[in-house]
């Protein structure tokens, strides 16, 4: 049952992560069309800059959950690398809580904007009006969804720190 709902997760990241590179080739497409559209008589796209502000948060956001899965964010080991597994387990479950407690804090921030953005209805004026409130709402999926994955990544670390098998090399260096 586990095993099926970390598939589930990871599923769930890998679509996100695609999700979220589709809107980077959408933002490119974008931006290439109002810089060649500036060059010709059919003039710059309307609203290109605030629709390119609006699409850069899905870019970012949605993939999170999928760095996290793969341990790809920022890491330096400098300082525990001479340490044993165990240790070294230990503390990325720690630092997974820490990050839980982060990124849960952004999360309950960003849903409280989100819903005060939904009730005014918040856009940007532009030469069109590009919706703001809907991409506020991304902002709480994403890190929500990172609360997830850095809560199984502390469960996971912290099995391997207390397992009864000392952890393996291989393990060490999925971390």
């Amino acid at each position: 049952m586990a095993e099926r709902k970390r598939t589930v997760v990871d599923g769930l990241a890998e679509w996100l992560a695609i999700l979220g590179g589709f809107v980077v080739f959408i933002l490119m497409g974008l931006v290439v069309a109002d810089a060649i559209g500036r060059k010709t008589p059919w003039g710059a796209v309307p609203g290109a800059f605030e629709f390119s502000e609006a699409l850069m948060i899905p870019a970012v956001f949605l993939p999170l959950m999928f760095v996290q899965s793969k341990r790809e964010h920022v890491f330096v080991g400098v300082a525990t690398m001479a340490l044993p597994n165990r240790a070294q387990c230990f503390l990325d479950a720690v630092a997974a809580v820490i990050g839980m407690a982060i990124f849960g804090f952004l999360t309950w921030l960003a849903f409280v904007k989100a819903v005060d953005s939904t009730m005014i209805n918040e856009y940007r004026v532009a030469i069109i009006s590009v919706p703001i409130w809907p991409f506020r709402w991304v902002i709480v999926l994403g890190t929500g969804l990172m609360v997830l994955q850095l809560l199984m990544t502390a469960i996971e670390e912290f099995g391997r720190a207390f397992g009864a098998e000392e952890p393996t090399m291989a393990e060490a260096e999925l971390r």
